[in-house]
């Protein structure tokens, strides 16, 4: 990636079998040369349209991944996309 991101986890209603989906949760690790290009920091940092982006660290990502992104509202497990760089 442009930004230097290390791994990208994708969740919410985007990677449901809803018929149309409403919005893309993104949680973002930086890797160690990040960003790369300013230009793209500033764009993950100021969000895109229908994106709900973080750019956390190793603890957080950590956590969001395991807990915040793998359930929904009522603690049933769900699924979600990653892309590892």
């Amino acid at each position: 990636m442009r930004a230097g991101v290390r791994r990208l986890v994708i969740n919410g209603s985007f990677v449901t079998d809803e018929v149309e989906p409403n919005d893309v949760d993104c949680v973002l690790l930086p890797g160690a040369g990040f960003p790369v290009d300013p230009t793209a920091e500033d764009e993950l940092l100021n969000g895109l349209p229908f994106l709900d982006i973080q750019v956390v660290d190793q603890e957080a990502f950590d956590w969001l991944v395991a807990s915040f992104f793998a359930a929904d509202r009522d603690f049933l497990r769900k699924g979600m996309i990653e892309v590892i760089l």
